[in-house]
């Protein structure tokens, strides 16, 4: 799902930066109207509503823009040289309209060009200065042709020197601040990363890239408030990889490394599939609970939830061959939370169902209840501690 305008970060940095650039608008104006007040500056009647028009329409159509995240459909979402090239545009046609003020649009000018700061690359302030001088040349040139006994060339030729000059060094003022903006979000994004793999680091089991004791246990601890708040239940599986021993006594710890890898990898995989039987694959926890033991919390999730899901991942280990051509099976041990019950009594009746799973030959899921447990293996199920049930075909 697409994130909406106001969700971007981005977005709403663009939304500022054009805030402030409305506010040096207002401001100019601000200080236009006072010139006109007291007679300092003089403008044509049509100069000054085609210019507050113009300049009104104009930010309503960035506003508007922004406002509905079209913006982002473009391939400079900021429009940061469109709105400096408008701003530019209509200081122009105030300097072809007060020939004896043009000195001091030139300041405006420059200013508009500040916000480029924010966005623009070197080579792109050098193309807006080229772009700001030609247009002060035209409106020269146009007062050139309407007032010739007005025009000044000495004066002129001062005035596009000093243009000139103050748009090449305000190009690579800025383009240098640009740049510097440029490596600090790189650098701070280089950090956040580094932040990031370093939390990850202190959270996953560096053998198998799956979540570590400690975390499994911290994540117990907030289901476990989260159960006892919201009156929801979760539950427990403890995997045990089947004579694991005897794969290290055999084959070298190297390729024991290797199983317990691959054995974390097809867990997680199937763990990410289990939506299919109404669990959310996006709150499992799987993690290593130490040695050749896993553990795999299954939030939202009764006991037969939690057994059928222990018992896909049985199966599933049973069925896969892993490298070098071994097989290999595992037992569960499930268990679900009671209301009020620490975590360690949780544990200690999965702990104790995978027990009985073991001891029954292991390659078997057990569930420990409060009366029985029901141990269920691919072909049957049977019932535990002094109580036998029917054989049925596998669920």
């Amino acid at each position: 799902m697409n994130e909406g305008p106001w969700q971007d970060p981005r977005q709403i940095e663009r939304m500022r930066m054009f805030r402030m650039a409305f506010a040096s608008y207002v401001l100019w104006v601000a200080l236009a109207a006072v010139g006109l007040w007291t007679g300092q500056l003089s403008l044509p009647a049509n100069v000054i509503w085609l210019t507050s028009l113009g300049m009104g329409l104009s930010n309503l159509y960035f506003y508007l823009m922004l406002k509905s995240g079209l913006n982002r459909r473009l391939r400079d979402p900021s429009m940061t040289m469109s709105q400096i090239v408008i701003a530019m545009g209509w200081i122009l046609v105030l300097m072809m309209s007060t020939e004896q003020h043009r000195g001091l649009m030139i300041v405006v000018y420059i200013v508009a060009m500040m916000f480029g700061i924010f966005k623009l690359s070197r080579q792109e302030f050098l193309k807006l200065s080229a772009l700001a001088l030609g247009g002060y040349l035209a409106v020269v040139l146009v007062h050139r042709l309407i007032h010739p006994e007005l025009f000044d060339p000495s004066a002129e030729l001062l005035r596009v020197l000093v243009l000139g000059a103050s748009l090449l060094w305000f190009s690579l003022f800025g383009s240098h601040v640009a740049d510097l903006r440029r490596k600090i979000h790189e650098r701070n994004a280089a950090l956040h990363k580094a932040v990031e793999k370093a939390e990850d680091l202190a959270i996953r089991d560096h053998l198998t890239q799956s979540f570590n004791r400690r975390y499994i246990m911290e994540s117990l601890a907030l289901e476990k408030a989260r159960a006892d708040r919201t009156q929801e239940t979760f539950s427990v599986c403890i995997l045990d990889l089947d004579h694991f021993k005897s794969i290290n006594d055999q084959h070298g710890h190297l390729i024991g490394d290797r199983v317990l890898k691959d054995f974390a990898h097809l867990a997680k995989r199937e763990l990410r599939s289990m939506d299919i039987i109404g669990i959310d694959p996006g709150n499992h926890r799987f993690g290593r609970y130490g040695g050749e033991e896993f553990i795999c919390v299954l939030p939202g999730t009764d006991l037969t939830g939690a057994r059928r899901s222990a018992e896909r991942l049985r199966a599933m280990t049973e069925a896969e061959p892993l490298e070098d051509g071994l097989r290999l099976t595992v037992s569960a041990g499930v268990a679900q939370y009671h209301p009020g019950e620490s975590i360690e009594d949780t544990l200690k009746r999965a702990d104790h169902a995978l027990y009985e799973a073991k001891k029954l030959g292991r390659n078997r899921v057990a569930t420990e209840q409060t009366s029985r447990s029901t141990v269920a293996t691919g072909q049957h199920r049977v019932v535990i501690n002094g109580h036998f049930g029917e054989r049925t075909g596998s669920e």
